[in-house]
Order: structure tokens, then C-alpha cells, then sequence
């Protein structure tokens, strides 16, 4: 009798143990929500760094508590009606961190919100033009990024892209990764010489076309650029997907004049999710966005980053990703192309620049060690 009163009791101190258990469990998320924890959320992945013989120009991992603004000093907000932009999009750009704002894990998310015709977005771009390749150097430039999903994505139109200062297309554009109407697609494009046509086939451009880029809305990819100015006399401009290469523009393509005036100076660096536009509508025969586009779609950047060297040192694009090599898809190169993919064949300039309109300062070279402005 003794022995199992002993058993009850000892029962009754468990559950009463348990329930305390319990109780903590329940009372830590409460504590935390209140109070702050000191553990902070990891991003999905850091920018991996320059590697051995280059140097680190500009870096952003996009770090802070979610709902900020992305840092002033790194970028400024690009605002105003699509409209001005001279690519026919029709969304207004904003500053309001319902657009664009970081989520608190290392990303930067930028998103479209509205209906119809009426859409809010948002544009940054570093403030200054602080990237360029040195004479007999390389630059790259490099984002890690989450493209729109492709749940009723038409009229979507996001970009990581860079713009040199001046005269466009004199005074370049690259575009780094472009898709339209959420078709998980990569497209690499470059504008120089002259308006209409000229050697860089303008408002066109030389585009590696829409290429097909799975898995680039369910997870992060990498998208690279690379203008290799080591051989002065026949310089180059390589653009890859996740370490691979898809496209590559030579001098010898546009003559030295186009090249020098597109080329031997920096760029700014711009981020955005345009809205509607004569790409996406040209893309799938329609006016776009259309009343089933979801609002919501997001762009999500990880990390960019910028990169140079005045040698001969290997680019950095080959560079895993720990964080991302477990999920990822393999790494494999897009299927070679003789036509662009569901890409206009025939665009005015309306179509493809992406720049405002706009007389902006004189190019600058760039530094043999880095670029000015910096």
C-alpha cells in the first residue's frame, strides 16, 4: 500500500513538472516578442567576398531590422511616375518602405502593389556612378537574387542593371538580369553607340535574348557580370548565371570608338520591379498588367556586391554559396541560343532603355585602384 501511494505521488510531482515545462515553453516566445532576443535571424547568405588578387569596391548584404529602408548611404531612391522612364512601364516608383524594405533576415525585397492600372513599386540606385573596370583591370558586378514568382505575373518586370553617367546609349547600359511577365527567364543586355540603330543595333541593343533560368523564382541564383579590360585592345563584357556563362559582348563587335565611350568609366548600380511596359507587353502579345496580375510580386536580393582588379586574377563567379548549395538547383549552364526566347524581335527604345531620360554628368575613368566617387 505504501509503495503505490509512493508511485501516485511521484506521478503527481512529474505532471506538475511537466505542466511548468509547459508553461515556460508557452511564456519564451512571449518574452522574446516583448523584450527583443538576442539571437538574430542569419541571411539566407553572405556576399562571399572578394577573392585573392581582387578588391572589394561595393558590397550591401542587406543587413537590418525588417522594415527599414535600405541604407542612405549606400543607395537613393529613384521615384516618380514609369512614365518618365521612357520604357512605357506604368507603375509609380515610391520611397515608402511598403515597396521597397528589408525583411530583417539579410534581404532586400522590393514589391508591386495595386491593380489594375494603378501600381506603386520601387527603384534604388547606388548614388553615385561608383563602379568601373580600370585600365588592364576586370570589374565585376554581382547579386544574389529571388525573382518574382510567377503566380499571375504579367506586366512584372524586374531588373538588377547598371547605367553610366551622361548620354544614353553613348554612355552605356548593362543589364545584368532582366525577365518580363514572371517567365523565371535571364536576360543580358548591353546599349552603347548611337540612337536609332548604330553599331550597338539601338533601341535593341546586343542581348544575349531571354534564356530559360529554372528554379529562379523558388530560390536565390546568382546573376554576374564581368568587363575584362586586362587586353585593352580586345576587351570584353561576360554575364553568367549562378558561375556559368551565358553571353559575351567583344570590342571588336561595336569598333573601339562605341566600346571606349561605353566602357573606360563607371557605372551606378540599380535595383528595381518595373510595372507594365512595352517589354512585357511585346513579350506575350498584350497590354500588361492585366486585372488577373497578383499584386504582391517580389524581387528579393540577398546581397550585391563589386569587385575589381588591376591583373590577371580569376573572376569570383565560380564562388559557392554554402548557404544556398542544399537547396539549389545544379549549377548548369542555359542551352545555347541562336534567337532571343519570347523576346521582341523588333523594339523601339521605349522598349529596352531603362533609364530616365535624362542628361546626367559627364563620365568619369576609373581609378587604377578604385573607382572615384567612392
Amino acid at each position: 500500500m505504501f509503495r503505490v501511494e509512493r508511485k501516485r505521488q511521484a506521478a503527481r510531482a512529474a505532471g506538475r513538472r511537466s505542466k511548468r515545462l509547459v508553461w515556460l515553453a508557452t511564456l519564451a516566445p512571449m518574452v522574446a516578442l516583448l523584450y527583443g532576443t538576442t539571437t538574430a535571424q542569419p541571411a539566407l547568405a553572405a556576399d562571399p567576398g572578394a577573392p585573392a588578387g581582387w578588391s572589394t569596391v561595393f558590397t550591401d548584404d542587406f543587413n537590418g531590422s525588417a522594415g527599414s529602408a535600405p541604407s542612405a548611404g549606400n543607395w537613393k531612391f529613384d521615384t516618380g511616375p514609369g512614365s518618365s522612364f521612357g520604357t512605357g512601364e506604368i507603375e509609380t516608383m515610391t520611397d515608402s518602405t511598403a515597396n521597397t524594405h528589408l525583411d530583417g533576415n539579410g534581404n532586400l525585397d522590393i514589391t508591386a502593389l495595386g491593380s489594375g492600372s494603378s501600381w506603386t513599386s520601387g527603384r534604388i540606385q547606388t548614388p553615385t556612378a561608383n563602379v568601373g573596370a580600370p585600365a588592364g583591370g576586370k570589374l565585376e558586378v554581382t547579386a544574389s537574387i529571388q525573382q518574382p514568382s510567377s503566380v499571375s505575373g504579367l506586366g512584372s518586370w524586374p531588373a538588377f542593371w547598371m547605367l553610366g553617367p551622361g548620354q544614353w546609349p553613348e554612355n552605356v547600359e548593362i543589364d545584368i538580369m532582366e525577365d518580363v511577365n514572371a517567365l523565371s527567364d535571364v536576360a543580358g543586355t548591353i546599349h552603347c553607340g548611337t540612337f536609332p540603330g548604330g553599331p550597338c543595333n539601338e533601341g535593341t541593343g546586343i542581348s544575349s535574348g531571354l534564356r530559360a533560368c529554372p528554379g529562379c523564382q523558388s530560390g536565390f541564383h546568382t546573376y554576374s557580370m564581368i568587363l575584362d579590360r586586362t587586353n585593352t585592345s580586345a576587351e570584353t563584357i561576360t554575364f553568367y548565371l549562378d558561375g556559368n556563362t551565358y553571353y559575351s559582348v567583344s570590342e571588336s563587335q561595336v569598333g573601339t570608338a562605341t566600346w571606349q565611350a561605353a566602357f573606360d568609366h563607371n557605372q551606378s548600380i540599380i535595383l528595381d520591379l518595373a510595372m507594365g511596359g512595352t517589354s512585357p507587353d511585346g513579350a506575350c502579345g498584350c497590354t500588361t498588367p492585366t486585372a488577373s496580375t497578383s499584386s504582391g510580386g517580389t524581387l528579393s536580393v540577398d546581397y550585391v556586391a563589386a569587385y575589381t582588379t588591376t591583373g590577371s586574377g580569376m573572376g569570383s563567379t565560380t564562388q559557392a554559396c554554402p548557404a544556398l548549395e542544399a537547396s539549389a538547383p545544379p549549377r548548369t549552364a542555359p542551352a545555347p541560343s541562336t534567337a532571343p526566347r519570347r523576346w521582341p524581335s523588333a523594339r523601339t527604345v521605349a522598349s529596352t532603355t531603362r533609364r530616365r531620360p535624362a542628361q546626367l554628368p559627364a563620365p568619369q575613368a576609373p581609378s587604377a585602384t578604385r573607382p572615384p566617387e567612392w
